[in-house]
Protein backbone atom coordinates (compact mmCIF):
# COMPACT_ATOMS: atom_id res chain seq x y z
CA UNK A 1 0.00 0.00 0.00
CA UNK A 2 1.38 3.38 -0.97
CA UNK A 3 2.26 5.75 1.86
CA UNK A 4 0.45 9.05 2.02
CA UNK A 5 -2.85 7.58 0.79
CA UNK A 6 -5.88 8.28 2.95
CA UNK A 7 -7.47 4.90 3.66
CA UNK A 8 -11.19 4.52 4.29
CA UNK A 9 -12.35 1.63 6.45
CA UNK A 10 -15.60 -0.19 5.75
CA UNK A 11 -17.09 -2.26 8.57
CA UNK A 12 -19.69 -4.86 7.54
CA UNK A 13 -21.85 -6.11 10.41
CA UNK A 14 -24.32 -8.95 9.93
CA UNK A 15 -26.82 -10.81 12.09
CA UNK A 16 -29.25 -13.64 11.36
CA UNK A 17 -30.51 -14.76 14.79
CA UNK A 18 -31.90 -18.21 15.51
CA UNK A 19 -35.57 -18.47 14.63
CA UNK A 20 -35.46 -15.75 11.97
CA UNK A 21 -35.65 -16.26 8.21
CA UNK A 22 -32.27 -17.37 6.80
CA UNK A 23 -30.60 -14.65 4.72
CA UNK A 24 -27.79 -14.88 2.18
CA UNK A 25 -25.49 -12.69 4.27
CA UNK A 26 -22.35 -14.61 3.43
CA UNK A 27 -22.92 -14.02 -0.27
CA UNK A 28 -23.42 -10.30 0.30
CA UNK A 29 -20.17 -9.97 2.27
CA UNK A 30 -18.29 -12.06 -0.28
CA UNK A 31 -19.53 -9.87 -3.15
CA UNK A 32 -18.50 -6.69 -1.32
CA UNK A 33 -14.99 -8.02 -0.69
CA UNK A 34 -14.75 -9.20 -4.30
CA UNK A 35 -15.62 -5.67 -5.37
CA UNK A 36 -12.67 -4.40 -3.32
CA UNK A 37 -10.26 -6.76 -5.06
CA UNK A 38 -11.41 -5.49 -8.46
CA UNK A 39 -11.87 -1.85 -7.49
CA UNK A 40 -9.74 0.80 -9.16
CA UNK A 41 -9.35 2.59 -5.82
CA UNK A 42 -8.79 -0.62 -3.81
CA UNK A 43 -5.68 0.81 -2.13
CA UNK A 44 -7.85 3.46 -0.55
CA UNK A 45 -10.19 1.04 1.24
CA UNK A 46 -10.05 -1.69 3.86
CA UNK A 47 -13.04 -3.95 4.55
CA UNK A 48 -13.55 -5.60 7.93
CA UNK A 49 -16.51 -7.80 8.80
CA UNK A 50 -18.15 -9.19 11.92
CA UNK A 51 -20.87 -11.85 11.81
CA UNK A 52 -23.54 -12.99 14.29
CA UNK A 53 -23.34 -9.53 15.81
CA UNK A 54 -24.82 -9.07 19.26
CA UNK A 55 -26.22 -5.70 20.25
CA UNK A 56 -23.17 -4.82 22.35
CA UNK A 57 -20.82 -5.90 19.53
CA UNK A 58 -21.89 -2.89 17.45
CA UNK A 59 -20.20 -0.49 19.85
CA UNK A 60 -17.16 -2.72 20.29
CA UNK A 61 -16.63 -3.22 16.56
CA UNK A 62 -16.80 0.50 15.81
CA UNK A 63 -14.37 1.24 18.65
CA UNK A 64 -11.98 -1.51 17.51
CA UNK A 65 -12.00 -0.90 13.75
CA UNK A 66 -12.68 2.88 13.67
CA UNK A 67 -14.61 2.64 10.37
CA UNK A 68 -15.63 5.49 8.10
CA UNK A 69 -18.48 3.46 6.61
CA UNK A 70 -20.69 1.08 8.59
CA UNK A 71 -22.76 -1.49 6.72
CA UNK A 72 -25.42 -3.63 8.41
CA UNK A 73 -26.96 -6.70 6.78
CA UNK A 74 -29.80 -8.56 8.44
CA UNK A 75 -33.39 -8.27 9.52
CA UNK A 76 -35.24 -5.05 10.22
CA UNK A 77 -38.62 -4.01 11.53
CA UNK A 78 -40.24 -0.59 11.75
CA UNK A 79 -39.52 -0.77 15.48
CA UNK A 80 -35.78 -1.36 15.06
CA UNK A 81 -32.95 -3.52 13.71
CA UNK A 82 -32.62 -7.16 14.74
CA UNK A 83 -29.30 -8.21 16.29
CA UNK A 84 -28.49 -11.22 18.47
CA UNK A 85 -28.55 -11.65 22.22
CA UNK A 86 -26.14 -13.81 24.21
CA UNK A 87 -28.08 -16.96 23.29
CA UNK A 88 -28.14 -16.21 19.56
CA UNK A 89 -31.83 -15.25 19.65
CA UNK A 90 -33.13 -12.00 18.24
CA UNK A 91 -32.61 -8.75 20.11
CA UNK A 92 -34.38 -5.66 18.81
CA UNK A 93 -32.44 -2.38 18.98
CA UNK A 94 -34.68 0.68 18.67
CA UNK A 95 -33.97 3.65 16.34
CA UNK A 96 -33.20 6.15 19.09
CA UNK A 97 -30.71 3.78 20.71
CA UNK A 98 -28.90 3.41 17.38
CA UNK A 99 -29.03 7.17 16.83
CA UNK A 100 -27.53 7.73 20.27
CA UNK A 101 -24.70 5.34 19.51
CA UNK A 102 -23.84 6.92 16.16
CA UNK A 103 -23.98 10.38 17.72
CA UNK A 104 -20.91 9.31 19.71
CA UNK A 105 -19.14 8.45 16.45
CA UNK A 106 -20.37 11.42 14.45
CA UNK A 107 -16.85 12.83 13.99
CA UNK A 108 -15.61 9.53 12.55
CA UNK A 109 -18.35 7.66 10.66
CA UNK A 110 -19.24 9.27 7.34
CA UNK A 111 -21.82 6.85 5.96
CA UNK A 112 -24.14 4.16 7.32
CA UNK A 113 -25.85 1.61 5.06
CA UNK A 114 -28.70 -0.34 6.66
CA UNK A 115 -29.37 -3.18 4.21
CA UNK A 116 -32.42 -4.48 6.06
CA UNK A 117 -36.20 -4.33 5.70
CA UNK A 118 -37.96 -1.17 6.93
CA UNK A 119 -34.63 0.36 8.00
CA UNK A 120 -35.56 3.84 6.74
CA UNK A 121 -37.09 4.39 10.20
CA UNK A 122 -33.69 3.81 11.82
CA UNK A 123 -31.92 5.75 9.04
CA UNK A 124 -33.95 8.88 9.79
CA UNK A 125 -32.85 8.79 13.42
CA UNK A 126 -29.19 8.13 12.60
CA UNK A 127 -29.14 10.86 9.91
CA UNK A 128 -29.37 13.46 12.67
CA UNK A 129 -25.69 12.72 13.35
CA UNK A 130 -24.16 11.05 10.25
CA UNK A 131 -23.63 12.74 6.88
CA UNK A 132 -25.08 9.93 4.71
CA UNK A 133 -27.43 7.16 5.77
CA UNK A 134 -29.16 4.66 3.48
CA UNK A 135 -32.20 2.72 4.63
CA UNK A 136 -34.98 0.67 3.06
CA UNK A 137 -38.47 2.15 2.85
CA UNK A 138 -40.15 -1.27 3.01
CA UNK A 139 -39.35 -4.98 2.94
CA UNK A 140 -36.56 -5.82 0.49
CA UNK A 141 -35.79 -9.23 -0.96
CA UNK A 142 -32.47 -11.00 -0.53
CA UNK A 143 -31.55 -10.67 -4.20
CA UNK A 144 -32.40 -6.97 -4.36
CA UNK A 145 -30.41 -6.28 -1.18
CA UNK A 146 -27.36 -8.03 -2.60
CA UNK A 147 -27.66 -6.29 -5.97
CA UNK A 148 -27.85 -2.90 -4.26
CA UNK A 149 -24.80 -3.61 -2.09
CA UNK A 150 -22.76 -4.82 -5.07
CA UNK A 151 -23.71 -1.83 -7.23
CA UNK A 152 -23.10 0.63 -4.39
CA UNK A 153 -19.64 -0.67 -3.50
CA UNK A 154 -18.57 -1.25 -7.10
CA UNK A 155 -19.09 2.48 -7.64
CA UNK A 156 -17.67 3.58 -4.30
CA UNK A 157 -14.53 1.49 -4.75
CA UNK A 158 -14.14 2.97 -8.23
CA UNK A 159 -13.84 6.42 -6.69
CA UNK A 160 -17.45 7.63 -6.96
CA UNK A 161 -19.13 9.67 -4.23
CA UNK A 162 -21.68 8.17 -1.84
CA UNK A 163 -24.51 9.94 -3.67
CA UNK A 164 -23.44 8.56 -7.04
CA UNK A 165 -22.76 5.11 -5.58
CA UNK A 166 -26.30 5.10 -4.18
CA UNK A 167 -27.64 5.67 -7.69
CA UNK A 168 -25.48 2.85 -9.01
CA UNK A 169 -26.93 0.58 -6.32
CA UNK A 170 -30.51 1.38 -7.28
CA UNK A 171 -29.69 0.90 -10.94
CA UNK A 172 -28.13 -2.49 -10.19
CA UNK A 173 -31.48 -3.66 -8.81
CA UNK A 174 -33.22 -2.30 -11.89
CA UNK A 175 -30.74 -3.97 -14.25
CA UNK A 176 -31.48 -7.29 -12.55
CA UNK A 177 -35.20 -6.80 -13.45
CA UNK A 178 -36.20 -6.67 -9.79
CA UNK A 179 -39.05 -4.18 -9.12
CA UNK A 180 -37.49 -2.91 -5.87
CA UNK A 181 -35.06 -0.27 -7.09
CA UNK A 182 -37.03 2.50 -5.38
CA UNK A 183 -36.85 0.82 -1.96
CA UNK A 184 -33.39 2.12 -0.95
CA UNK A 185 -33.55 5.70 0.34
CA UNK A 186 -30.63 8.08 0.88
CA UNK A 187 -30.85 10.55 3.74
CA UNK A 188 -28.40 13.35 4.34
CA UNK A 189 -27.52 15.15 7.53
CA UNK A 190 -27.50 18.43 5.60
CA UNK A 191 -31.19 17.90 4.83
CA UNK A 192 -32.29 17.33 8.40
CA UNK A 193 -36.04 17.77 8.68
CA UNK A 194 -36.76 16.60 5.17
CA UNK A 195 -38.17 13.13 4.58
CA UNK A 196 -35.28 11.89 2.40
CA UNK A 197 -33.33 12.75 -0.71
CA UNK A 198 -36.33 11.94 -2.90
CA UNK A 199 -39.07 13.23 -0.66
CA UNK A 200 -38.59 16.86 0.25
CA UNK A 201 -40.97 19.62 1.20
CA UNK A 202 -40.23 21.35 -2.08
CA UNK A 203 -42.93 20.93 -4.68
CA UNK A 204 -42.24 18.94 -7.80
CA UNK A 205 -44.23 21.53 -9.70
CA UNK A 206 -42.33 24.83 -9.65
CA UNK A 207 -43.25 25.50 -13.27
CA UNK A 208 -45.23 24.12 -16.18
CA UNK A 209 -45.25 20.32 -15.84
CA UNK A 210 -48.07 19.78 -18.31
CA UNK A 211 -48.23 20.09 -22.07
CA UNK A 212 -52.02 20.30 -21.86
CA UNK A 213 -52.33 23.11 -19.29
CA UNK A 214 -53.46 20.67 -16.61
CA UNK A 215 -52.94 21.82 -13.02
CA UNK A 216 -51.50 19.02 -10.86
CA UNK A 217 -51.31 21.07 -7.66
CA UNK A 218 -54.33 19.43 -6.01
CA UNK A 219 -53.01 15.94 -6.85
CA UNK A 220 -49.71 16.80 -5.21
CA UNK A 221 -51.50 18.15 -2.14
CA UNK A 222 -53.60 14.99 -1.80
CA UNK A 223 -50.59 12.72 -2.16
CA UNK A 224 -48.54 14.77 0.28
CA UNK A 225 -51.38 14.43 2.80
CA UNK A 226 -51.62 10.67 2.26
CA UNK A 227 -55.19 10.89 0.97
CA UNK A 228 -54.69 7.99 -1.39
CA UNK A 229 -58.30 7.38 -2.46
CA UNK A 230 -58.92 11.02 -3.33
CA UNK A 231 -55.55 11.11 -5.11
CA UNK A 232 -56.49 8.03 -7.15
CA UNK A 233 -59.77 9.64 -8.20
CA UNK A 234 -58.00 12.92 -8.96
CA UNK A 235 -55.46 11.07 -11.10
CA UNK A 236 -58.15 9.64 -13.35
CA UNK A 237 -59.91 13.01 -13.59
CA UNK A 238 -56.67 14.77 -14.60
CA UNK A 239 -55.75 12.09 -17.11
CA UNK A 240 -59.17 12.41 -18.72
CA UNK A 241 -58.68 16.15 -18.90
CA UNK A 242 -55.25 15.77 -20.47
CA UNK A 243 -56.67 13.71 -23.35
CA UNK A 244 -60.03 15.48 -23.65
CA UNK A 245 -62.19 12.57 -22.50
CA UNK A 246 -63.88 14.12 -19.49
CA UNK A 247 -67.31 13.61 -21.03
CA UNK A 248 -66.70 9.91 -21.72
CA UNK A 249 -65.33 9.33 -18.22
CA UNK A 250 -62.88 6.58 -19.18
CA UNK A 251 -59.56 6.19 -21.01
CA UNK A 252 -59.69 4.29 -24.28
CA UNK A 253 -56.71 2.50 -25.80
CA UNK A 254 -55.92 5.29 -28.27
CA UNK A 255 -55.81 7.96 -25.57
CA UNK A 256 -53.38 5.87 -23.51
CA UNK A 257 -51.18 5.13 -26.52
CA UNK A 258 -50.90 8.87 -27.20
CA UNK A 259 -50.92 10.18 -23.64
CA UNK A 260 -48.70 13.30 -23.30
CA UNK A 261 -45.27 12.27 -22.03
CA UNK A 262 -44.77 15.37 -19.89
CA UNK A 263 -48.05 14.81 -18.09
CA UNK A 264 -47.46 11.09 -17.63
CA UNK A 265 -44.03 11.82 -16.15
CA UNK A 266 -45.49 14.39 -13.75
CA UNK A 267 -48.22 12.05 -12.53
CA UNK A 268 -45.81 9.16 -12.07
CA UNK A 269 -43.18 11.26 -10.28
CA UNK A 270 -45.76 12.60 -7.86
CA UNK A 271 -47.01 9.11 -6.97
CA UNK A 272 -43.49 7.70 -6.61
CA UNK A 273 -42.25 10.63 -4.57
CA UNK A 274 -45.03 10.80 -1.98
CA UNK A 275 -45.40 7.03 -1.61
CA UNK A 276 -41.62 6.73 -1.16
CA UNK A 277 -41.34 4.47 -4.17
CA UNK A 278 -44.28 2.24 -3.28
CA UNK A 279 -46.88 3.39 -5.82
CA UNK A 280 -46.84 4.77 -9.35
CA UNK A 281 -47.18 3.67 -12.96
CA UNK A 282 -43.44 3.06 -13.26
CA UNK A 283 -43.57 0.82 -10.17
CA UNK A 284 -46.39 -1.18 -11.77
CA UNK A 285 -44.41 -1.42 -15.01
CA UNK A 286 -41.45 -2.87 -13.12
CA UNK A 287 -43.67 -5.49 -11.51
CA UNK A 288 -45.30 -6.37 -14.86
CA UNK A 289 -41.88 -6.91 -16.43
CA UNK A 290 -40.57 -8.89 -13.44
CA UNK A 291 -43.41 -11.37 -14.04
CA UNK A 292 -42.33 -11.87 -17.62
CA UNK A 293 -44.73 -9.35 -19.13
CA UNK A 294 -43.78 -7.07 -22.00
CA UNK A 295 -44.93 -3.44 -22.32
CA UNK A 296 -47.85 -3.22 -24.74
CA UNK A 297 -48.40 -6.98 -24.89
CA UNK A 298 -51.32 -8.39 -22.91
CA UNK A 299 -50.98 -11.87 -21.47
CA UNK A 300 -53.79 -13.28 -19.35
CA UNK A 301 -51.56 -15.40 -17.11
CA UNK A 302 -49.25 -12.45 -16.44
CA UNK A 303 -52.27 -10.24 -15.77
CA UNK A 304 -53.59 -12.68 -13.14
CA UNK A 305 -50.16 -12.96 -11.52
CA UNK A 306 -49.82 -9.18 -11.59
CA UNK A 307 -53.20 -8.82 -9.87
CA UNK A 308 -52.09 -11.18 -7.11
CA UNK A 309 -48.75 -9.38 -6.68
CA UNK A 310 -50.20 -5.87 -6.35
CA UNK A 311 -53.18 -6.96 -4.26
CA UNK A 312 -55.95 -6.44 -6.79
CA UNK A 313 -57.35 -9.93 -6.29
CA UNK A 314 -59.19 -11.16 -3.23
CA UNK A 315 -60.84 -14.26 -1.81
CA UNK A 316 -64.61 -14.32 -2.07
CA UNK A 317 -66.85 -16.78 -0.26
CA UNK A 318 -69.97 -18.21 -1.91
CA UNK A 319 -72.92 -20.25 -0.70
CA UNK A 320 -75.84 -21.89 -2.48
CA UNK A 321 -78.15 -23.68 -0.08
CA UNK A 322 -75.78 -25.82 2.01
CA UNK A 323 -72.84 -25.70 -0.38
CA UNK A 324 -70.07 -23.19 0.34
CA UNK A 325 -66.83 -22.50 -1.50
CA UNK A 326 -64.19 -19.83 -1.95
CA UNK A 327 -62.49 -18.45 -5.03
CA UNK A 328 -59.83 -15.89 -5.97
CA UNK A 329 -61.44 -13.03 -7.88
CA UNK A 330 -60.75 -9.45 -8.88
CA UNK A 331 -61.40 -6.86 -6.17
CA UNK A 332 -64.12 -4.26 -6.52
CA UNK A 333 -62.89 -0.68 -6.38
CA UNK A 334 -64.50 -0.41 -2.94
CA UNK A 335 -62.16 -3.19 -1.76
CA UNK A 336 -58.96 -1.42 -2.81
CA UNK A 337 -56.60 -0.73 0.10
CA UNK A 338 -56.03 3.02 0.10
CA UNK A 339 -53.24 2.87 2.62
CA UNK A 340 -49.47 3.20 2.31
CA UNK A 341 -49.13 -0.29 3.77
CA UNK A 342 -50.84 -1.70 0.68
CA UNK A 343 -48.72 -3.99 -1.53
CA UNK A 344 -46.13 -2.35 -3.76
CA UNK A 345 -47.77 -1.20 -7.02
CA UNK A 346 -51.29 -1.28 -5.53
CA UNK A 347 -51.97 2.28 -6.68
CA UNK A 348 -52.99 4.01 -8.89
CA UNK A 349 -55.97 1.74 -9.54
CA UNK A 350 -58.05 3.47 -12.19
CA UNK A 351 -60.20 0.49 -13.16
CA UNK A 352 -62.72 -1.71 -11.36
CA UNK A 353 -62.63 -5.49 -10.96
CA UNK A 354 -61.00 -7.41 -13.85
CA UNK A 355 -60.73 -4.40 -16.15
CA UNK A 356 -57.34 -2.77 -16.62
CA UNK A 357 -55.12 -5.52 -18.00
CA UNK A 358 -54.69 -4.07 -21.47
CA UNK A 359 -54.55 -0.58 -20.00
CA UNK A 360 -51.69 -1.52 -17.66
CA UNK A 361 -49.78 -2.95 -20.65
CA UNK A 362 -50.37 0.16 -22.72
CA UNK A 363 -49.33 2.52 -19.92
CA UNK A 364 -46.16 0.44 -19.48
CA UNK A 365 -45.48 0.81 -23.21
CA UNK A 366 -46.12 4.55 -23.08
CA UNK A 367 -43.71 4.85 -20.13
CA UNK A 368 -41.06 3.11 -22.19
CA UNK A 369 -41.65 5.28 -25.24
CA UNK A 370 -41.53 8.41 -23.06
CA UNK A 371 -38.34 7.13 -21.37
CA UNK A 372 -39.92 7.21 -17.92
CA UNK A 373 -38.50 4.82 -15.34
Amino acid sequence: MNSGITVKKILVLSANPKGTKPLRLGEEIREIKDGLRRGRERERFIIESAEAVRYRDIRRAILDYEPHIVHFSGHGLEEGLVFEDDTGREKLVEPQALAGLFELFGDQVECVLLNACYSEHQAKAIAQHINYVIGMSQAIGDKAAIEFAVGFYDALLAGRTVEIAYKFGRNAIQMASIPEHLTPQLLKKSKLGEENSNTTSESLLPGNFSSQNVDYTRLEDLLAAGQWKQADEETLALMLKAVGREKEGWLDYTSIENFPCIDLRTIDQLWVKYSRGRFGFSVQKGIWESLGGKPGVFNEETWFNFGERVGWRTTRHHQILFVTWSSREWSYYSQINFNQNAPQGHLPRLWDEWRGGVEVCLIALRLEICNIS
